[in-house]
């Protein structure tokens, strides 16, 4: 009888265990972007809103209807958290005329939130099966004053929209320092949720290799 309550306490024991890794397996893979905020008025004007709570079918349907893909772009950008430089923003921009044909003012600022940073997103509806370039910049959100006035990433990024639907791009800022150098070089400051953050969009990013055994010669 002994023998079979001890079995049962290991058995009990062994699906705590499992249980607990489940959970913490499950909490590593949470999607980094959640922005709580409604759609933007402005979408149709400036071909830019914020995702909120909107699935891919529902983004499809509205670009479908003004005869666009709906792009949502992610990018992290954990080096503008710092203590004494001026307020930046973080600006999309390419060689597509609703990218501001690379004029850094006519580009989208892309959004993020104390909940979320340091991610910043948005979502901008883009002409279909069309290939352009664009990068990330980190701009003053003022203009004027001494010093560095935007940071722009070291290389161009290429896409090809789809014919239809939505479409999701996830990106790390990617510096040049020689070339274009931070607005400030202060020691920028994160906390360790937000570097949590960063960290679940980074592996969010990477490619799963298959087997060994999968592996084709």
């Amino acid at each position: 009888c002994r023998q079979g309550r001890d079995r049962m306490m290991t058995h009990l024991v062994l699906l705590t265990l499992v249980a607990s890794a489940a959970m913490a397996s499950a909490s590593t893979f949470v999607p980094a972007m959640q922005v709580p905020c409604a759609p933007s008025f402005a979408a149709v004007k400036t071909g830019l809103q914020l995702r909120g709570g909107l699935g891919d079918a529902e983004l499809a349907a509205q670009a479908a209807k003004i005869g666009k893909v709906a792009v949502t772009v992610t990018v992290t950008v954990p080096h503008i958290r710092s203590v004494h430089a001026p307020a930046t923003k973080v600006v999309i921009v390419g060689s597509a005329p609703e990218l501001g044909n690379w004029d850094v003012k006519k580009g989208i600022t892309l959004v993020s939130t104390p909940e979320t940073f340091p991610i910043f997103t948005g979502t901008i509806f883009l002409p279909p099966k069309t290939a352009f370039e664009y990068k990330y910049a980190v701009v003053k959100a003022e203009e004027g004053g001494d010093g560095v006035q935007q940071q722009w990433e070291a290389v161009n990024r290429p896409m090809t929209t789809t014919a239809a639907g939505a479409m999701d791009i996830k990106n790390e800022f990617l510096e040049s320092r020689s070339t274009d150098p931070r607005i400030t070089d202060e020691p920028f400051q994160l906390s360790a949720q937000e570097w949590s953050r960063w960290y679940i969009h980074h592996q969010s990013q990477l490619t799963v290799l298959p087997e060994c055994g999968n592996l084709e010669a």
